[in-house]
C-alpha cells in the first residue's frame, strides 16, 4: 500500500519542447522496507521527454513494509 507520493514537476525540458502534456507508464520495483529500489520506463508519450520526471519523482514514493521485490506499474500524466 501506498505510503507516501511525491507528485511529478512539469520538466523544463518538456516546456523548451513545446510540449503541454505527456503520459508515462512506468514499474517499480519495491524492496521489503518498502523502498522503491527500481524504475522502468514502460511507455512514454512523447518519447523521452518526461521520463527522468518520472524516475526521479517514483523514487521518492514510499510503501508499506512487505515481501521484496514487489512490482507495481503506474500511469502517470502530465500536463501544463
Amino acid at each position: 500500500k501506498l505510503v507516501s507520493r511525491v507528485d511529478p514537476e512539469f520538466p523544463r525540458e518538456a516546456v523548451q519542447a513545446g510540449a503541454d502534456k505527456g503520459r508515462v507508464k512506468a514499474r517499480m520495483t519495491v524492496d521489503g522496507t518498502g523502498e522503491v529500489v527500481r524504475v522502468e520506463i514502460l511507455e512514454a508519450v512523447p518519447r523521452r521527454l518526461f521520463d527522468r520526471a518520472v524516475v526521479r519523482t517514483l523514487s521518492q514514493w514510499k510503501f508499506n513494509p512487505g515481501a521484496g521485490g514487489r512490482a507495481m506499474e503506474v500511469d502517470i500524466d502530465f500536463s501544463r
